[in-house]
Parts: structure tokens; C-alpha cells; sequence
């Protein structure tokens, strides 16, 4: 950052006008998603499924959610407790017991807790049901996700002070922003895991930075803590923990000085592996007491085809397509060009985190992953897109390709503000839009 940058007023606040200009913005986009009702309830679909474990264990008491169930039963809901799975949740008797297991791991309800509580003492105050799922824990749930996707924002913002100039890092973020379906999943599908995720990859960043330049242990116990999350968030991402070995090596000589790094911090270390297998632990016990098994795969009946990968759909089809629904993204390939000019410690943990990850989601029996907007699986990777972006700019050394960037930048988010405007009011479908219903309803913002 230059003196400039640094003392000017503007430069100096430019990460909390962005954070509070897109505060703004989503809470007038979950206001009239819900005024509207562009969608109702925010808890629901895979969110349902991760936020059970919250009034389960501090409303009814009850882990294996008959108690929930005769609840929903009981307020003429039958659709989320028809046995023996609940439609679209997630939940599902166990074999041979009456206990209903969540599908979902537990790290997007032990994040969202805090608000949960303030959503139980609202209802206690204001003397409404206290419930788990009346209006204000709706509410409460849906700006929990719009909360950690500001606060995964406002910690990437400082990832990457470290590398970039506080102009290119404002374009970037206005880019992957608008201009990627982060700010969908912040606002109209907030109570899904995607935020919640790209908080903590921009969080295990963040600590990772701080071990390297010599941090102290409350730093790794951070990286424990923030590890585990990650794993019980959405397992398949502990593929991001490659950044946590791999951050800074460059060459056989950089990989010797890191194991002799942490063999000089072993003590530390061993604090920070504690924590996060504590954290993993929880999901352990919640299985253990549900299923009687410390371990087991919980979305039965689904499964990996690594074999068969549909890497050219994932990446490109008009169905769910990562860069046709937000090319944008696209600047993620040359940005890898310059990333190790620009920003070295990243260049080794990118080459061989993205094609895993796209091998990893491409492989799943749902590639597409059900009702979204655009690709959901690629939300907690953009942190790195950001980075990549961010290289790409300040590597051109053509005022020209960096104005033609920029532009470039304001068309991406247009383009995707229209087709999630157009998905909100349901011109685009949750899920098989086909290439000539994409052309002939491209114009189109709300159904005939």
C-alpha cells in the first residue's frame, strides 16, 4: 500500500464503505425477497437440515428430532415430517431405531448460534412463540448468513492488504461480489452452508498469514479452531487445509524450512490439532448418540463416481456451469499466471487445491447440486478467485487490458445481477435450464 493509499481518507475506509454499502444492499434484498415472498421461509431445503440441530438441542431437547417432528405435524406441516425422510431436508429415521439423523454436519448451526440465542430472548421479550421457527428465527437465521458473509469479506479484505493495493482489492471485491452468486447466497438462499464456508476459508487464510510471519499460539489454536469448522461445515472442503502445509512452498528448500518450522513449533502445533479434533469431535458424539457409530457416511443413498467426473458440465454447461453463470470466474486462469509473481505463497496451495476441488465436485452423483443459482458447490473457493483476480490486475502492465478489465469487471455484474433478478422472480428455474429457454427468456425479468 502506498502513503498515498495510506493517509488519504477515503483509502483509509474504503474496506467499511464496501462492507456497509453491501450491508445495505442485503438487507434491502432479504426485505423484499420476503416482503415479496420471492421465496418463504428462509429455513428451508438444505438449510433446514443444517439449522435442526439448533432448536433440537435448546428448544425441544431432543436430538432425535421426534419432538421437532410432532411439531411440525402438530402446526399442519406435514410436508417436512413425512417419515421416513423429510422432503428436501435431510433428516431420515435411522435403521431400526426411532431416531432421526440429520444428513448435514453441524458447523453452520454452531456459527449461526449466537443469533439463534438472540432470536430465543427476542421471542421470550416480545412474547411470541418460542418455537424454533416462527418469524423472528426466520429472520435471525437469514441475516446470520448475510452476517458471515460481510465478516468473510471484511477478513479477506485484510488477506489481501498483504499483497495488493487497496484499489485493485476494492475492484476485486466488487467483482466476485456482484458479479458471482456470493451475494445470492448471502441474502436469498442465505440459510444454506455456501457463506457460512466462504468465511472460514477466508478466516483459515487469515490465521495462516499470521503463523508464517511468526505468529504466536492463540494463532494456531485460531487455525485448530477454524480447521475444525471447516471439516463439519462441509467435510469435502478440508481440501482447503492444503493451504495450511502448503502456504509459502515454493521449492524443496521452502518445504525443508517448513517442517523445520513446525518441528520448532511442535508444541503449538499440537495445541492447534487438539482444538480442531475436539471440534471435529462434536459431530462424532452427535452421531455416536443418534446411530450408535462414532463415524459414518450420512447422506445415504448418494455417493462419489470419481471415475466419471463431470468436469466439462460443472465448469462450463448452461445448466449449472461455474464460468457460463459467472464469467467473471474466467480471470481465475490467467490470474494463475501472475499469482506467483504477485503472490508466491499462494501459487503451489492453487495449483493443487483447484483441480482437486473441481475433481472432488465434479465426481459427486449430483453434479449439479440440486436448486441453485449457478454453481453453489464453488462459493467457499472464492476467496482464491479473489486472489487470482487480484494478480491478474496489478500483473498487466497495459493501462489498456487493465481499463479493458475494469469494463469487463461492470459487465460480469450486470450480466449477473440480471439472471439472478431473473432467478429470484422465477423466469430462470431451480434446476434444467436449457440453452434455448436461456436465449429465449433472456430479456424476459418476470413469468408469464
Amino acid at each position: 500500500m502506498s502513503r498515498t493509499e495510506a493517509t488519504h481518507p477515503f483509502h483509509r475506509h474504503r474496506l467499511w464503505f464496501f462492507i456497509l454499502s453491501t450491508a445495505i444492499l442485503g438487507i434491502i434484498a432479504i426485505g423484499a425477497v420476503y416482503s415479496l415472498r420471492l421465496n418463504y421461509p428462509p429455513i428451508r431445503s438444505d438449510g433446514l437440515g443444517y439449522y435442526l440441530y439448533l432448536p433440537a438441542t435448546f428448544i425441544y431437547h431432543d436430538l432425535s428430532l421426534q419432538s421437532v417432528a410432532d411439531f411440525f405435524r402438530s402446526n399442519l406441516l406435514p410436508w417436512l415430517a413425512d417419515a421416513p425422510l423429510w422432503r428436501d431436508s435431510g433428516p431420515a429415521l435411522w435403521e431400526n431405531s426411532s431416531n432421526y439423523l440429520i444428513k448435514y454436519p453441524m458447523g453452520e448451526a454452531i456459527l449461526m448460534m449466537p443469533f439463534f440465542l438472540l432470536a430465543c430472548l427476542a421471542a421470550l421479550i416480545t412474547q411470541t412463540p418460542v418455537d424454533g421457527f416462527s418469524p423472528v428465527f426466520q429472520y435471525a437465521a437469514a441475516f446470520s448468513g448475510l452476517f458471515y458473509a460481510l465478516a468473510g469479506i471484511a477478513v479477506l479484505w485484510k488477506v489481501l492488504e498483504r499483497h495488493f493495493r487497496q484499489n485493485t482489492i476494492l475492484l476485486a471485491m466488487f467483482g466476485v461480489v456482484f458479479g458471482t452468486n456470493l451475494f445470492h447466497y448471502a441474502t436469498y438462499d442465505s440459510v444454506f452452508s455456501h457463506v457460512y464456508s466462504f468465511f472460514l476459508f477466508a478466516a483459515f487464510l487469515y490465521v495462516i498469514q499470521r503463523i508464517y510471519a511468526g505468529g504466536s499460539t492463540r494463532y494456531f489454536l485460531a487455525s485448530g479452531m477454524v480447521a475444525g469448522l471447516i471439516i463439519i461445515t462441509r467435510p469435502t472442503n478440508a481440501l482447503w487445509l492444503l493451504f495450511g502445509f502448503f502456504y509459502g512452498v515454493d521449492s524443496r528448500c521452502s518445504l525443508a524450512d517448513r517442517l523445520a518450522f513446525w518441528k520448532e513449533r511442535a508444541t503449538a502445533l499440537s495445541y492447534g490439532t487438539a482444538l480442531a479434533a475436539c471440534v471435529v469431535s462434536l459431530q462424532m458424539i452427535y452421531w455416536k448418540l443418534i446411530t450408535g457409530h462414532m463415524v459414518i457416511f450420512s447422506y445415504r443413498g448418494e455417493r462419489f463416481y470419481f471415475a466419471n467426473p463431470e468436469i466439462i458440465n460443472v465448469l462450463f454447461s448452461v445448466r449449472k456451469g461455474l464460468f457460463f453463470w459467472a464469467p467473471i470466474l474466467l480471470t481465475v486462469i490467467p490470474g494463475l499466471f501472475y499469482l506467483r509473481r504477485k503472490a508466491g505463497e499462494y501459487f503451489v496451495p492453487a495449483l493443487l487445491f483447484l483441480p482437486l476441488n473441481v475433481y472432488v465436485i465434479s465426481s459427486w452423483h449430483s453434479w449439479f447440486y440440486g436448486g441453485s443459482f449457478g454453481h453453489r458447490a464453488f462459493i467457499e473457493s472464492l476467496p482464491l478467485f479473489t486472489v487470482c483476480f487480484c494478480a491478474l490486475y496489478e500483473g498487466l502492465s497495459s493501462f489498456f487490458l487493465k481499463r479493458a478489465l475494469i469494463c469487463l469487471t461492470v459487465m460480469g455484474v450486470a450480466l449477473e445481477t440480471w439472471l439472478m433478478l431473473k432467478y429470484w422472480t422465477g423466469v430462470i428455474p431451480y434446476d434444467g435450464t436449457t440453452w434455448v429457454y436461456f436465449v429465449r427468456t433472456f430479456f424476459i425479468l418476470s413469468p408469464q
